[in-house]
């Protein structure tokens, strides 16, 4: 299954060089939320979404495989359009709202990119 969302815009505080994180939420996200985030809207509403080890995400032509998915991803990223993107190894108790990839490297991204979760 291949869903795709494209990126509205990105707070002021989103994004840390030393870092490696990108905190993602749909357009219901609250002001506050939206200062971190990536917000995304996504080409229809999302029922499934179920990413695994293996999966891939793609932000325009960077392409990230799932290293490690939490167990909130599906129903976050399916409710309020919401994951947290790990660009870094798996550490020993992971997030579960975390998806973490490789390669451990944050993408370029800016309004209007596109994301491509492929499960």
């Amino acid at each position: 299954m291949t869903v795709t969302a494209t990126v509205q815009s990105i707070g002021d505080n989103a994004i840390d060089p030393k870092e490696p994180i990108l905190v993602l939420f749909d357009e219901t996200a609250t002001a506050p939320l939206q200062q971190i985030s990536v917000v995304q809207q996504f080409e229809q509403p999302v029922t499934q979404l179920s990413l695994v080890v293996g999966s891939t995400i793609t932000i325009d032509q960077q392409t990230y495989t799932v290293e490690y998915a939490g167990g909130l991803v599906e129903a976050n990223l399916t409710s309020i359009g919401h994951a947290t993107l790990y660009f870094k190894s798996v550490p020993e108790k992971p997030m579960d709202n975390g998806l973490y990839l490789t390669p451990h490297q944050l993408p370029k991204i800016k309004v209007g990119s596109v994301i491509t979760y492929q499960s």
